[in-house]
């Protein structure tokens, strides 16, 4: 199996990728900035002997890289070694997560902004509110995400709403696979509007194993 990240220029996304790869006890590959590709992966992993791979895309929403980036890293991989059948899993992203986002939080929260990167794709949008909604019925709180690109609310915009509505003591999380620029800039739009507590990137969480987990059972 084969955890295929966008990649980072940030350093820490990667070596964050990586640890949770060893975890699973996986590979990992990058689509771009860092190394090695996916394609490099597999050609690997068939070159052991290896007749069959899962590539697993370790992206939160399904939309661009899960829809056509992957398929072409199998299909490559696939030609470039023709004994080798390569099946795409879905993307992890799963209301199950929110569960791993609420864990840490400090008491007293009564609001909670999601941070995530941001897409164009309505479904990938529709998808980080769903895991927004659950973490607040988790919490109890009123709850709402806030994007770090493209359409819909910014961080802060979400945080200044939810204060307009009576919340006091709002807290952020990361619904962001590993730590990076997109995710620092949903945090530091946060913490402009006023939070209680910035919370970490899901990392090697025991629920994002069991999805690795499942989701290469599916493929």
């Amino acid at each position: 199996m084969v955890l295929v990240a966008h990649g980072s220029p940030d350093p820490r996304s990667p070596e964050a990728v990586r640890a949770i790869a060893r975890a699973a006890g996986a590979d990992a590959g990058f689509l771009e900035f860092n190394e090695p590709h996916p394609v490099e992966v597999l050609r690997g992993i068939a070159d052991t002997g290896v007749a069959a791979a899962v590539a697993l895309p370790l992206l939160l929403t399904d939309a661009y890289h899960s829809r056509t980036d992957l398929p072409e890293v199998a299909k490559r991989a696939e030609e470039a070694r023709p004994g080798l059948a390569v099946a795409v899993a879905r993307p992890v992203g799963d209301l199950s997560l929110a569960k791993a986002l609420v864990r840490d939080l400090p008491f007293g929260v009564d609001g909670l902004v999601v941070c995530a990167a941001g897409t164009r794709v309505d479904e990938g949008r529709a998808h980080v509110a769903a895991v927004a909604e659950e973490a607040g019925r988790l919490l109890g709180v009123p709850a709402g995400p806030g994007f770090a690109s493209g359409p819909g609310p910014k961080a802060g915009e979400t945080v200044e709403r939810l204060k307009a509505q009576g919340a006091q003591r709002v807290a952020a999380v990361c619904y962001f696979i590993a730590p990076g620029l997109l995710c620092d800039a949903a945090l530091a739009s946060a913490r402009e509007a006023g939070i209680v507590h910035a919370g970490e990137p899901l990392g090697a969480a025991p629920e994002l194993l069991d999805l690795i987990a499942k989701r290469a059972a599916e493929a």
